[in-house]
């Protein structure tokens, strides 16, 4: 009996010490776990604590008509959807709006053509145009200027007006017969003497080439000469030289 409560007492001291010894562990860990908690406490309040305060609002992207449309294929910009916005948020053109921006229409640019000149006779020049200087007149046989032109002609050949005008005035002069002057632009006039049959009537307007009668038997002025027709042009009064105006430079 003895040696059996020996060996309880015995079993009982064993038991006894894991039981100190477990309970001891569990001791220390609640012990090391409290403390850790509350070591780890004041740094998780300071981290919420330097995180900012985010309202709903600010959660939420503003999407504005500066945001980008994303393409839902390729994530990126959606240049069509932003390309139709954009065409709706411009105002419509109106008819009245088109005509305040359109610019005016540029103003026709007249043209003016250059004045044809035609020959009033086909003949020779017998006689030219002398300004200033003197010429031997064979008729009365002495020198004197010559304002005009002679061009040899065939009586009853065709006097064509020199260039576009009107016929200021048909006169019988005593030396050169019937004379027939014609009013132009830029303040040129021609006359024609030594004219018969005349066709056309003071205040006629006359085109170029147009027939204004025909060449006269002769001009007593410059009978020595034959049947001619005699051409005076002038520019305010100033005679000048017909060849010029016909663009021919040598006397035929």
């Amino acid at each position: 009996m003895k040696q059996y409560h020996s060996k309880h007492t015995a079993v009982l001291s064993t038991r006894g010490f894991y039981t100190i010894l477990t309970v001891c562990a569990l001791i220390i860990a609640a012990s090391a776990w409290v403390l850790w908690s509350d070591a780890t406490a004041p740094a998780e309040d300071e981290t919420q604590a330097s995180l900012p305060i985010v309202t709903p609002a600010e959660t939420l992207p503003d999407l504005t008509e500066d945001t980008p449309v994303l393409s839902e294929e390729t994530g990126e910009p959606d240049e069509t959807e932003q390309t139709d916005e954009a065409e709706q948020a411009q105002p419509e053109e109106t008819e009245d709006t088109a005509a305040e921006t359109a610019e005016p229409a540029p103003a026709p640019v007249e043209t003016v053509s250059a004045p044809v000149y035609v020959r009033p006779v086909s003949g020779a020049v017998i006689t030219p145009f002398s300004g200033d200087e003197l010429l031997f007149q064979p008729t009365f046989g002495d020198w004197r200027v010559h304002t005009g032109t002679d061009f040899a002609a065939e009586a009853g050949e065709t006097v064509l007006a020199l260039t576009d005008g009107t016929v200021q005035k048909v006169v019988e002069d005593g030396l050169y017969g019937t004379c027939v002057t014609l009013s132009h632009d830029a303040d040129l006039t021609s006359t024609y003497c030594g004219v018969t049959d005349v066709r056309v009537a003071e205040g006629q307007a006359i085109a170029a080439g147009e027939a204004l009668g025909t060449v006269a038997e002769t001009i007593d002025a410059e009978a020595a000469l034959g049947p001619h027709l005699h051409v005076e042009t002038a520019r305010v009064g100033t005679p000048v030289d017909v060849l010029e105006l016909l663009g021919e430079s040598e006397v035929e």
